[in-house]
């Protein structure tokens, strides 16, 4: 009952704005929190953890 669905190793997912999709064009390590212009503001790892997730529903949408 459980799927399992790989996301490409090199999806953007760090540069994506998880609430408004807007993509940075650059984003250095160092930077520990994630800040768009639409006002998310969160943790970089949150932030790409969701975008992870997004993406990983969209691909199983797409599959069915």
């Amino acid at each position: 009952g459980k799927y399992l669905i790989k996301v490409n190793r090199y999806f953007a997912s760090s540069k994506i704005c998880s609430m408004c999709g807007k993509k940075k064009a650059e984003l250095s390590l160092s930077k520990r929190i994630y800040y768009c212009e639409c006002g998310n503001r969160m943790d970089r790892d949150v932030n790409v953890a969701v975008n992870i997730m997004n993406k990983g529903k969209r691909i199983l949408t797409d599959c069915a």
